[in-house]
């Protein structure tokens, strides 16, 4: 059995005629506590329900010789343990190869089933391989029932907890017996005292079900692994529950050629084992699961990524919003819209520094432009500190002085365009990306555990918001107590730092684990392509027998809908690139395409001559047929589509790609549903410019509305002091957040608050939520109350630095991993740029009136309602015909308590939105 998430087990101890039946030696034993509990009755029926939800089941029968006796090694270490040690004087109790030991016809084992036979101990654990059965196969809930409560029940509940304290343990009430009622009853009360779970047969039902719901969700979720698995089993004509011989799945790797770090992390590990067989587990094992890291050179590098430089970054960029509206307004005499204007240059500064990773990042964006943009964020604020530096202040020196407007007058705003350097460092995508690439290098093949990711990108951006309050806090106390040129000296000194550990980084990753294999992919990229190998050796190799029964009968045999497939095949660049990797090995060693397609056909037919299974291979091999270099011609002939020449890859990959993508999805009816623009993720990338409207009008406007509507109140250092208090609300939310996502909850917790907050928290529900708070909280700064507008400046601080996080995990955990850089860079863009415009607008609005700037946000929440219709409309445009029918039952279910624009968001909230889309 394959898969994650919620899986579960039972275990059957004992139910043999012995115990069970009439004229078992130990039956008038428990005879009359199995009638009293219902065993018979309830043990059956729960056995047939967990086969339906695809419940693991094992068998732990006593098997003895005939001359042994029932004597428990840990009853001689344990004299207050719960058994009957009189058995130990029984001879001739569960002898092997006779009916007393045979399991009761009730609930005989089925194929499938697995049956522990070596135990040596009244514990099911003892001698068998029951704790590896329920490891390897992610075992989180685990059932026992049987007999004795007081012997067997109770030594293997009390191992299961301590062996697998993760794992949830339960004893069937009604599925067990002991000698008598009482000694059952209290068997059960220890049981329970020493927090292992007691419930009833019926109990057992509904938390299987859940189980299996959630075990359901999780295989969706985590399809492609489990698919690319089944590829590989199939085409060595492998059974559902049967193992792989080991020489068969290496040929099988030799001969797809292809350079994924997946199938050389597989041939790597089958190297160095000396198994004979693998099964699907055990694959998943060596290929998924993750690595940790160890020791300081192992985790100093991952540290560096995710809380020494975000915070840095941060700390330098948000530097400028505590100071420069006061340096222009009271510093240097300047008016409220040249404030717009400086700070609106910043923003564009920050929002070209992310379109320069798009464009220019590569797939390694942090060797690439790292290490740049810090020298130029870096020669930004050296240029602010020295620039027009009076004699009495030294640089870091940090003594008061006396501005150049003192004495009268104003001062030139021209200098304070270096922050547009400071504004190219802005290089959170490339922190974020460089994160996810580490995450990767924890998977033997570079596949991110996508939790783990959402992880640390809610971690990492706690940091960013830490970086935030030292910035208000330290930027504000040291504008107003010693000057302006003392900030410039702090932002120098936090970039100099920053630029010493994007170097140390550097060096780390240069001596640490190499990058990933593959010429273009990377992430969950590599599990497609070699599902796409695999389907390609499939399809091909059928086409080939169709032509030779006649071209005729190739041409009527062909799919419908293969224009539409085209189109599809042709944007996804995994294919294209496993076909590209095809056609390079096969047809550019020889100059006679004829040859190399000969050479293809035989690759093929060898692979799957390979199989155990004779389904999968022709009953009248198709060189045989015709010859198989005639027919490598016809094939030829039908594939090009020139008629002349060398075959091009263009028209290798334009001929096989429709075919290889429409027989994958052509079975589930997917393929005209499946969309590979990823609408969603535009969605989200455009929330993010229109969360910025509301961010950008805090940043340009919030000093000057403290300072100006409380000026009795409020300085530069005050102001600051405050902001820092909010983003430091941030940090805990966030952490809150985290712990509450990673909390496992008890399945008989039944709490209406908290089913609220985990809808709320459930993504992308959080979207149109946060956005709301936001700008609620927006508005009503505006009151003139101090404590009033201190009060949800604090909260909108909060929630806008969990918004931020929540989507950060939402963009990593819902696309490919190189497709990252891509969406976030994108959307970091447009967010700079919503920022930049607030940045003008925001003292302008200020400047007509105090209260405009943040009742602005009345619009904002219009806005979203008319994103989220565009979203709606999208949908149902990319809908399948065939989604109609269910449209139709649940969309006035729910439309009853959303309003309909909304939906989308509601639908997606439990599965992720590119699962949908494919």
């Amino acid at each position: 059995m394959s898969g994650s998430g919620s899986r579960t087990a039972i275990l059957l101890l004992d139910f043999q005629n012995e115990f069970v039946k009439k004229g078992g030696k130990l039956h008038n034993d428990v005879a009359d506590t199995m009638e009293k509990t219902g065993v018979l009755e309830n043990v059956p029926k729960l056995v047939d329900f967990a086969r339906k939800t695809d419940a693991m089941i094992i068998y732990s029968p006593v098997v003895m010789k005939e001359s042994g006796t029932l004597t428990s090694s840990v009853a001689r270490r344990q004299s207050t343990t719960f058994h009957s040690t009189e058995y130990s004087k029984q001879y001739g109790l569960f002898t092997e190869n006779t009916w007393n030991c045979e399991i009761i016809h009730e609930v005989e084992p089925r194929n499938d089933d697995i049956i522990l036979r070596d135990r040596s101990d009244f514990s099911a654990f003892e001698g068998t391989k029951l704790i590896s059965e329920l490891r390897d196969n992610n075992i989180t809930h685990f059932f026992i029932m049987g007999f004795l409560t007081d012997a067997c029940v109770y030594q293997t509940s009390m191992a299961a907890a301590k062996l697998l304290p993760e794992m949830s343990t339960y004893v069937i009430a009604d599925g067990c017996a002991a000698k008598s009622l009482d000694k059952h009853e209290a068997a059960l009360e220890k049981i329970a005292n020493e927090s292992v779970n007691v419930v009833s047969a019926s109990e057992a039902e509904s938390i299987l079900a859940e189980c299996a719901a959630s075990s359901k969700q999780s295989l969706l979720d985590d399809s492609d692994e489990w698919l690319m698995i089944e590829k590989i089993f199939s085409a060595g004509g492998v059974g559902r529950n049967e193992s792989m011989d080991v020489d068969i799945l290496r040929s099988l790797i030799e001969s797809l050629h292809s350079d994924s770090s997946i199938l050389s992390t597989l041939t790597d590990s089958l190297e160095a084992s000396g198994e004979k067989e693998i099964s699907r587990a055990q694959m998943h094992k060596i290929l998924f699961q993750r690595k940790h890291r160890s020791g300081f050179s192992e985790n100093f590098p991952l540290l560096i990524l995710m809380s020494y430089l975000p915070f840095l970054y941060s700390v330098s960029t948000r530097i400028p919003f505590i100071f420069i509206a006061l340096e222009i307004t009271q510093g240097r005499g300047r008016e409220l819209w040249e404030v717009g204007v400086v700070l609106g240059t910043y923003q564009v500064s920050r929002a070209l520094g992310n379109l320069i990773v798009v464009m220019f990042g590569g797939k390694d964006p942090f060797k690439r432009l790292q290490i740049l943009l810090s020298c130029i964020a870096l020669f930004g604020w050296s240029f602010l500190a020295l620039f027009g530096r009076p004699s009495e202040t030294s640089p870091f020196s940090f003594t008061p002085y006396l501005s150049e407007t003192d004495g009268g007058g104003t001062g030139s705003i021209m200098p304070l365009f270096a922050l547009f350097c400071v504004g190219l460092g802005e290089t959170i995508v490339i922190l974020q990306r460089s994160l996810m690439m580490e995450t990767a290098k924890e998977s033997p093949s570079g596949i991110m555990d996508e939790s783990l990711v959402a992880q640390r990108f809610s971690y990492q951006y706690a940091f960013v918001s830490f970086g935030a309050t030292c910035a208000f806090i330290v930027g504000g106390w040291l504008y107003t107590t010693i000057g302006y040129y003392s900030v410039c000296d702090f932002g120098m000194i936090i970039q100099a730092l920053h630029l010493l550990g994007a170097l140390v980084y550097l060096f780390l990753a240069r001596n640490g684990k190499k990058s990933l294999k593959g010429d273009e992919l990377d992430g969950n990229d590599l599990i497609r392509s070699v599902i796409y190998r695999f389907q390609a050796a499939s399809v091909i190799s059928k086409y080939s027998q169709d032509v030779a029964n006649g071209t005729e009968h190739a041409m009527s045999s062909e799919s419908q809908g293969l224009s539409d497939a085209a189109i599809k095949a042709k944007s996804d660049r995994v294919l294209n690139h496993s076909l590209g990797e095809m056609y390079r090995h096969f047809f550019l060693q020889k100059s006679d395409d004829v040859v190399c397609m000969e050479e293809l056909l035989n690759s093929i037919e060898s692979t799957q001559a390979t199989g155990v299974n004779a389904s999968l291979t022709s009953k009248r091999p198709t060189a045989m047929a015709i010859g198989k270099h005639k027919l490598s011609k016809l094939v030829l002939f039908l594939v090009k589509s020139k008629g002349q020449g060398r075959l091009t890859e263009r028209e290798f990959v334009s001929f096989w790609g429709p075919r290889i993508y429409l027989s994958i999805y052509e079975s589930s009816q997917e393929a005209k549903s499946v969309n590979v623009i990823w609408p969603y993720m535009r969605a989200v990338v455009a929330t993010q410019a229109i969360a910025a409207l509301c961010i950008g009008i805090f940043l340009s406007t919030a000093l000057l509305s403290y300072t100006q509507r409380f000026p009795e109140r409020c300085d530069a250092a005050t102001v600051g002091l405050l902001l820092g208090i909010g983003e430091g609300a941030g940090v805990l939310v966030i952490f809150a957040k985290s712990y509450l996502s990673g909390r496992k909850y008890k399945e008989s917790t039944n709490n209406l608050l908290l089913g609220i907050l985990k809808a709320i928290v459930a993504r992308p529900l959080n979207v149109p939520f946060v956005l709301f708070v936001a700008s609620l909280c927006s508005m009503l700064f505006s009151v003139d109350n101090f404590i009033v507008a201190v009060t949800f400046q604090m909260i909108y601080s909060a929630v806008n630095d969990l918004a931020v996080s929540l989507m950060n995990e939402l963009i990593g955990t819902s696309i490919p991993s190189e497709k990252f850089k891509y969406y976030q860079g994108i959307g970091q863009w447009l967010r700079r740029l919503g920022n930049m415009v607030t940045a003008i607008l925001g003292p302008i609005f200020f400047g007509i009136d105090e209260r405009l700037p943040f009742l602005f946000f009345v619009m904002l929440w219009f806005l979203m309602y008319m994103h989220a219709d565009r979203i709606q409309q999208s949908i149902a445009y990319t809908s399948s015909e065939s989604d109609e029918k269910d449209e139709g039952e649940n969309k006035s279910c729910i439309a009853e308590s959303v309003v309909e624009p909304f939906v989308p968001f509601l639908e997606t909230s439990s599965t992720p939105w590119h699962v949908l889309e494919q």
